[in-house]
């Protein structure tokens, strides 16, 4: 009933604000490899610098609005956040008019493994919005937050069973069932947060991961741009590559993330994220990682106080659909849906462009420390892996793709 009734109040304060205004192929030949050389040399450029590994990288400096740049990230001069007000702020960006004709009714169930106030729970609510005002009522989405249904594994698993009908998963998932599905996920592939948003929103990255994935019965609905994941550690002296030999580190079921580990002689043990809090309390873990959003609403801050900033893989997530229940919609519906996944998406990069400075404010504010890293040796580490990744998959036009929106 909570979920319904803060999807109640979201709808009504959305509601009155409007009534106011009233994802290829590629190479893997030689030339392709040395190209991807280049450009892993460019990231590691840019990344660098964007970590903050210049001689600088300690001091702290003031940026526009109202945030200082430490660490080389951007920190709130405030730890206030309205999560209601804040998606409602974002929901203005949505284009409902013009309805879709002829809806027949439908009814789709939709589950997140997260909380209700997850910026990837907000794109599940506006997305039940949006399809109900696109169909003229007739199509209703169900949704289910906190994992009430399954985690994001099982829920993938649940969709290619018929069990389910829209899931979120962190898109490093989808490569489990083709790894190409993984180009977002290649650690050091991104650069900046400008970059990944304009990799979201290009439908050539979109139709090819859903073409990669279809022939798991799944089929895509958005992808999602958050932030870079960084290391949380609970040993306070770590800060650089050398400190991560023989560090136990939880990781989520993600090819990427546990091979860029495994390139620095860490650890990674995949440990599922409902048990990952107690796994770093109990020392089974020496540390997690994850973006800044995670580590706030997890509150990991309470009992690990060193978020490293790594920066090695920029965390994507995605809502995906069967591709059974998509392909048997009509026309309309399936219109609805389309129209209704796109809407949904620009409401989450809104919602997530203001609000991760914020999360960083309140992670200092629970008194953890961000601290520099210089990311170069982590790059140069993870490059063999990255090369042959793309090599072995194809992937060096949709890596060009990517590079081109730097």
């Amino acid at each position: 009933m909570k979920r319904r009734a803060c999807f109640a109040t979201l709808l009504a304060a959305a509601m009155t604000v409007s009534m106011a205004a009233c994802g290829g192929s590629g190479s893997s030949t030689t030339t392709a490899a040395a190209d991807t050389t280049a450009a892993a040399s460019t990231a590691a450029e840019t990344t660098a610098a964007a970590s903050g590994t210049t001689e600088a990288a300690g001091t702290e400096s003031k940026a526009a609005g109202g945030t200082t740049t430490e660490a080389g990230v951007e920190i709130a001069d405030t730890t206030d956040w309205d999560t209601d007000a804040q998606f409602n702020k974002a929901m203005e960006v949505m284009d409902l008019s013009n309805p879709v004709d002829g809806c027949d009714e439908k009814s789709l169930v939709m589950s997140t493994h997260c909380t209700e106030t997850d910026s990837n729970y907000l794109y599940l609510l506006a997305f039940q919005k949006a399809v109900d005002t696109l169909s003229g009522g007739k199509m209703k989405v169900e949704g289910y937050a906190n994992g009430q249904l399954f985690g994001q594994s099982d829920a993938l698993g649940a969709i290619r069973q018929g069990t389910l009908d829209i899931a979120n998963s962190d898109t490093a998932l989808l490569g489990n069932y083709n790894p190409a599905a993984g180009v977002l996920d290649i650690p050091y592939i991104m650069t900046s947060r400008e970059q990944a948003v304009a990799c979201a929103q290009d439908e050539e990255f979109s139709d090819f991961i859903d073409n990669m994935i279809s022939g798991s019965d799944m089929h895509l609905l958005s992808v999602l741009p958050l932030n870079f994941r960084n290391s949380l550690c609970k040993n306070m002296d770590i800060d650089s590559v050398d400190d991560f030999k023989g560090f136990i580190m939880r990781t989520p079921e993600a090819p990427h993330t546990i091979a860029a580990f495994e390139a620095i002689g860490a650890t990674p043990t995949v440990i599922p994220s409902g048990e990952a809090y107690t796994a770093l309390q109990t020392g089974v873990a020496d540390g997690l990682e994850g973006h800044a959003e995670y580590m706030v609403l997890q509150k990991f801050y309470e009992v690990a106080k060193n978020y490293v900033q790594t920066q090695h893989v920029f965390t994507f997530t995605d809502y995906v659909m069967s591709k059974a229940v998509y392909d048997g919609l009509s026309d309309a519906q399936k219109e609805v849906v389309d129209r209704a996944a796109k809407e949904a998406q620009k409401v989450h990069i809104a919602y997530t462009s203001e609000m991760y400075p914020v999360r960083y404010a309140q992670l200092k504010a629970e008194g953890v420390k961000i601290t520099a890293f210089d990311t170069a040796p982590f790059i140069e580490a993870t490059k063999d892996y990255r090369e042959k990744f793309i090599a072995d998959n194809n992937l060096q036009e949709m890596v060009d793709k990517i590079d081109s929106h730097k």
